[in-house]
């Protein structure tokens, strides 16, 4: 279905098909490889393949090859806790990318900011890290690292990268202050690269701190203390920039665990509907997600821009609350068919505070405020007294949109 030529119908798929993975995973008692090739995949490769695709964010809408997307998703899967290095070099000249980022015509002569801007700004150093000058050494670096482009035989364009030495400019270039041959990946041994200057080199420093950075405030909360940030890198760098140890520090680091970091993340809507199908059991397919979370405000595949989706407030709108009530209200009937949340409208009555206990536990909430809980019991009484009917169905959309149940 990746190769369906109604390249609609392929994304739809493909956005079920990794909700659907996401909840389906189990987590594993043991300890896991980095390499999901080599072990069984767990909820953490989805949840790195997630942050890498925000991470470099290339959209459907533009690339217009949806298995070349789909393909740059498999890479963020399979090299999610490896090397960023290797990472990086895989995802700068995969097809997806040089199409979004239109280095796919960067030549010399002619050359293309897109990507060098994008490659510094948001992949590596950050802003302040470099100046314009870095951004016109490092787009002449990258002149000539294409696509095919059109292929007359088959009158399609091809997006297979390709190098072409005649398009490179192979002159002298001052990129971070240093005079040299360089290349955007170097060819031959007279070059200077510019990906192991930015990740080894001159910049390794500034790039660990950024990627630390940007991990911790997606998993953790979004203030990191320029301490930790500089504690995490340390880790990345002396594991020789290999992303499997700064994420086992991370994950174990006392903020991790610690009470700044407790419902300090907004789900976004992948995760709050990936929540909603773990507890469920719902099938992806039979959702209609694409429809349902594009008012959410997040369509996989398709970020709004080259810097992906944000985090925290900006989840948090009157227009994207009222999208998540309404998809948690259309599955109201379903879970009452399926039997969640079965015996709310027994007689004798349940005791206020066993059915909402009930349903804090179907959505794994086993925090919940006072203010939360008593506000979900006096639902349940006044629910139980006017319409008995209604509790179980509309048990199930009071649980959904429990505020506990949209952070982590």
């Amino acid at each position: 279905w990746v190769h369906n030529e109604s390249q609609w119908e392929a994304h739809t798929d493909a956005i079920e098909w990794w909700i659907q993975r996401m909840a389906d995973l189990a987590s594993s008692s043991t300890n896991p490889s980095p390499v999901p090739a080599v072990s069984a995949p767990l909820p953490l490769h989805e949840k790195m393949a997630l942050f890498w695709h925000e991470h470099f964010s290339c959209g459907q809408d533009k690339v217009f090859d949806f298995p070349e997307m789909w393909d740059q998703n498999g890479l963020f899967r399979r090299q999610g806790l490896g090397s960023f290095e290797m990472l990086l070099r895989a995802v700068s000249i995969h097809p997806a990318m040089l199409v979004f980022l239109d280095n796919q015509t960067n030549v010399a002569g002619g050359i293309q900011e897109n990507f060098a801007r994008e490659l510094m700004e948001l992949y590596t150093c950050g802003v302040g890290n470099f100046t314009e000058a870095d951004v016109v050494a490092v787009a002449r670096a990258w002149t000539g690292h294409n696509t095919i482009g059109w292929d007359p035989v088959d009158q399609r364009w091809d997006a297979t990268y390709v190098y072409r030495s005649g398009e490179h400019d192979h002159g002298q270039k001052t990129l971070f202050g240093i005079t040299a041959n360089w290349n955007g990946i170097a060819q031959h041994g007279g070059e200077r690269d510019t990906i192991s200057e930015l990740v080894t080199g001159e910049k390794q420093q500034a790039t660990a701190e950024f990627i630390a950075r940007k991990l911790f405030r997606a998993f953790v909360h979004l203030d990191p203390s320029p301490v930790v940030v500089n504690e995490l890198a340390g880790v990345f760098v002396a594991g020789g920039m290999e992303i499997a140890p700064l994420v086992r520090a991370m994950l174990l680091h006392d903020e991790f665990w610690g009470s700044t970091a407790r419902f300090a993340l907004v789900k976004s809507p992948t995760e709050w509907v990936v929540g909603i199908l773990r507890r469920s059991g719902f099938a992806a397919a039979d959702l209609g997600l694409r429809w349902n979370m594009s008012p959410m405000g997040q369509t996989l595949f398709d970020p709004p821009s080259v810097a992906g989706w944000g985090q925290g407030e900006y989840w948090l709108s009157t227009a994207s609350a009222w999208a998540r009530g309404g998809f948690a209200s259309g599955l109201r009937w379903r879970s009452s068919e399926d039997g969640l949340l079965a015996g709310l409208d027994d007689q004798p009555k349940m005791a206020d505070a066993d059915a909402a206990q009930a349903i804090f536990d179907l959505f794994g909430l086993e925090e919940v405020s006072s203010r939360t809980r008593s506000a979900v019991e006096r639902w349940y009484r006044r629910t139980y007294a006017d319409a008995r009917w209604a509790t179980v169905p509309q048990g199930f959309l009071v649980g959904a949109l429990c505020p506990e149940f949209q952070v982590h």
